[in-house]
């Protein structure tokens, strides 16, 4: 907050960061498709993005809607959701939009999102199956994506707890009384990339056998020293990577050089 009362914006540097970010997704997912498809699911986004601001928001319309203009559950949740908040953001900046109906927007997909994966059919973990757990630390207020995170790794297989604005003492106690094959940090900022690699630290000190640990999140567009990335076994927003260090025990990255070849 300013000293007038009023929400601070990002530079435009950094929102030029989170676009990049979010278009290089974008067009990701745009690869497989059709000109049609493709053209219809921005159609479909577009109209995502201006009902989640509506007051009378209503979930499952939502998602009856999408599926019926032709949106897969899979395409919504990576595509049209993280689409639809990025342009949120993107008016608040040239305020065209509030802070508060930007927060309102944001709630509503999540509440989509949340709909979806409450819809899946997730199997119990099974004894040879890996257990992941997500967390954004405490302050982040970039939590969609450690969410959207989640679902693709269940669709990948894999069972997985999220905790969302917990301490460092709170997930450190949790993983102490919970076994994980691999804790993944998502972090907007470079405090919460410190304070990530500190709960990292904390962990390692009191679990002989601890987890693999991993970080991502939009910080990463604008880099992360070197002492915190060496606290991780792997610093990228590559799930692919991530999913090949937590299957075969890749690589470990430690330095800027390695930091700028993964950092995809």
């Amino acid at each position: 907050m300013d000293d007038q009362g009023k929400t601070k914006k990002p530079p435009n540097w950094q929102q030029d960061h989170i676009n990049k970010l979010a278009k290089n997704a974008m067009t990701t997912a745009r690869s497989h498709l059709n000109p049609d498809s493709s053209a219809r699911l921005n159609e479909a986004t577009d109209w995502l993005e201006a009902y989640s601001l509506k007051p009378d928001f209503d979930t499952n319309y939502a998602l009856r809607t999408l599926i019926s203009r032709g949106i897969a559950e899979d395409i919504i949740v990576d595509y049209c959701i993280p689409r639809a908040a990025c342009s949120h953001g993107d008016r608040w900046v040239s305020d065209t939009l509030s802070f508060s109906e930007v927060s309102i927007g944001t709630v509503h997909l999540q509440m989509l999102l949340k709909t979806i994966t409450n819809n899946r059919k997730v199997d119990v973990r099974n004894e040879l199956g890996k257990c992941l757990l997500i967390t954004a630390l405490e302050d982040e207020q970039h939590t969609l994506g450690a969410l959207v995170l989640g679902d693709q790794m269940r669709r990948r297989g894999y069972s997985l707890k999220i905790l969302i604005n917990s301490s460092l003492n709170e997930v450190s106690r949790h993983l102490s009384n919970n076994s994980y094959d691999a804790l993944l940090f998502s972090a907007g900022s470079e405090r919460i990339a410190q304070l990530s690699a500190q709960c990292v630290n904390k962990i390692r000190h009191i679990q002989k056998n601890s987890p693999k640990m991993f970080l991502g999140g939009s910080i990463l567009a604008f880099g992360v020293s070197e002492s915190v990335a060496s606290e991780f076994n792997l610093v990228t927003n590559n799930l692919d990577l991530v999913i090949d260090e937590i299957e075969n025990n890749v690589i470990r990255v430690s330095s800027r050089v390695a930091l700028e070849r993964y950092n995809s």
